[in-house]
């Protein structure tokens, strides 16, 4: 609730630091979907930095009572994933806007447009058959230049590289992994 009503004006939804009034600040802003920013960092140690740094545009982190800031710190930090510089929060928005309607809500290839397609169905998501770890790049690929042109030659899987760029289809992959790991 702090960073939506506080921070993500200048750093953004999803926290790469390009909120709406980042372009008028001269500072460039930290991008939180970095993994490696935070890291090595306690929330306390950063809560302190924020503090005694005065006449800086995070005077706003000053204002705030500590318990709120540290649960800032701590949505923040939601905001990477391990080892990835991605936002699984920015896909899955991406995939509720374009990929359900296929692919369904929960991953499974289930979606209402499904039932319509002749030939091969959307891809499931949670089948053990499906991986994505060590297959990114090739996975990427399909998003990218669609399936007709990739491996399994669906030509209902249009080509998504002229409308995302390759972050947000990083992005998607990260979404989509998490299809897995929900699966019970």
């Amino acid at each position: 609730k702090v960073y939506n009503q506080l921070c993500e004006a200048c750093h953004g939804k999803y926290g790469r630091g390009d909120g709406p009034v980042s372009s008028d600040l001269q500072a460039k802003l930290p991008d939180f979907t970095n993994p490696n920013l935070l890291a090595g960092r306690t929330n306390e140690q950063i809560a302190d930095y924020l503090m005694g740094k005065a006449h800086t545009p995070m005077v706003v982190a000053q204002t705030l009572k500590r318990p709120a800031l540290l649960d800032a710190i701590a949505y923040i930090r939601t905001l990477s994933t391990p080892g990835k510089h991605v936002s699984v929060a920015a896909g899955k928005d991406i995939y509720n806007t374009f990929c359900w309607v296929c692919h369904g809500r929960d991953g499974r290839g289930d979606g209402p447009a499904a039932a319509h397609l002749p030939g091969n169905k959307p891809r499931n998501f949670t089948s053990a058959k499906f991986v994505i770890k060590g297959r990114e790049k090739e996975v990427a690929h399909t998003i990218t230049v669609g399936a007709a042109e990739s491996i399994h030659g669906s030509q209902y899987m249009l080509a998504w590289g002229t409308r995302l760029t390759p972050q947000q289809i990083q992005d998607v992959l990260a979404y989509i992994e998490t299809f897995k790991k929900s699966k019970p």
